[in-house]
């Protein structure tokens, strides 16, 4: 459990990595892909992580949409974030020079009138780019991908005028969470994760797990539904004015998704906001209003090696079509890029499967759910797509 929320404390154990490509792996779909920067402020709510709580909350928005048209490739972190990230995160030196294959601020693809919305959710401590090679691919598949940056819980984030913001860990509310996080209690609840045997003690360390940690798993997931829903809120406006969005999103077909923490608030948001279709939460498990509530869109749960064992658990919570999905061999961020390009913090909980074939699970049944909920492929057969992988254990709802 420490290991699994700690990860920003600086680590020194592992040394050299492996070597790596300088371009991530190329999306498969049929569009090329652009990307931009977007920020608002929701003057409606105050910053929890102000000691004063005077400053109104803001977030940064990284997006991914289809193109037309190839440009020079746009480095995957900004030089800010990537100097910040390998001097003080100890990133390996290819963040200065990975290149992704997004170009910046090209025109949305012509080919179609309008596309859906998918809203992706970083998780704890994490960044918005941390998943950009799904991010990339499901844009060239047609989908424009808006991935939030929930400050301060961020490892950090940039402005489109440039500012840069990082993670305060001397911040009152940040070391509460952390404090919350690595006590013993919390520690031994991650054992009991991979220990129980059967559906009624899966839950209920869910349930105790939320005790132990109330501020990061019930407080700061509703924290961060609510700028999802903020943001929501602001597609109107981007569909009418943005430069390169406008009258090119479908707001008919909205989705939302997310790794971790932003998982859970991907599912905590559909709960309250009707405006969402479908969902997804990747290894987020189930936390605060979730275990009280009841999922009525269709929802997917992708979960690590410990998931196994869990599906009924979260399909039950589901009145529709439900899937729950464990990799085996797969560990927490083998569903993030740093299952191919890892950093040293995160490296004990990378599992023994091969990393690009995490990510290739990933991008396959993370495409294959939205296509068929957001894009109406009613042929696509979730659990036939499920059994092509031997590392999957499936459960779903759907009889």
């Amino acid at each position: 459990m420490k290991q699994l929320f700690s990860i920003l404390l600086l680590s020194s154990i592992f040394a050299n990595l492996y070597c790596q490509t300088e371009t991530l792996p190329k999306p498969t779909g049929e569009y090329l892909v652009g990307v931009t920067y977007l920020s608002f402020v929701d003057h409606n709510r105050k910053e929890a992580f102000d000691n004063e709580l005077e400053k109104d909350r803001e977030i940064t928005v990284k997006a991914w949409y289809p193109a037309d048209i190839k440009y020079d490739s746009e480095l995957y972190l900004l030089n800010s974030e990537s100097d910040f990230a390998t001097t003080y995160l100890q990133f390996p030196e290819i963040y200065k020079s990975l290149k992704t294959n997004s170009g910046r601020d090209i025109p949305v693809s012509l080919i179609e009138n309008e596309y859906p919305v998918l809203i992706f959710s970083h998780g704890w401590g994490e960044h918005y780019c941390q998943n950009t090679i799904l991010m990339e691919e499901l844009a060239s598949y047609g989908y424009i991908v808006f991935s939030i940056s929930h400050h301060y819980e961020c490892k950090f984030s940039s402005f489109p005028d440039g500012r840069f913001i990082y993670i305060d860990m001397n911040n009152k509310r940040f070391q509460k969470i952390m404090g919350e996080m690595t006590s013993p209690a919390a520690i031994g609840l991650m054992q009991k994760l991979y220990d129980a045997n059967n559906d009624e003690k899966r839950l209920q360390v869910f349930i105790e797990m939320d005790k132990v940690i109330p501020t990061g798993l019930t407080e700061s997931p509703t924290y961060w539904a609510e700028d999802i829903s903020y943001f929501i809120d602001q597609l109107q406006g981007i569909d009418k004015d943005n430069e390169i969005f406008k009258k090119k999103l479908n707001l008919e077909k909205i989705g939302v998704f997310g790794m971790s923490m932003g998982g859970i608030a991907s599912i905590e948001t559909c709960l309250s906001d009707n405006r969402i279709k479908a969902c997804i939460n990747i290894d987020g498990g189930l936390h605060g209003s979730i275990l009280n509530g009841e999922i009525k869109v269709p929802a997917m749960f992708l979960n690590s090696k410990r998931g196994l064992g869990y599906g009924n658990v979260f399909t039950n919570i589901s009145t529709t079509d439900c899937y729950s999905l464990s990799v085996r061999n797969s560990d927490h961020y083998n569903f993030s890029d740093y299952s191919v390009y890892p950093v040293p913090a995160v490296k004990p909980l990378l599992g023994s499967i091969d990393g690009e074939k995490g990510i290739k699970i990933m991008n396959v049944m993370v495409l294959s759910f939205f296509d068929k909920y957001l894009k109406g492929k009613q042929n696509i057969d979730l659990t036939k797509q499920a059994k092509l992988f031997s590392e999957i254990e499936i459960v779903t709802n759907i009889r």
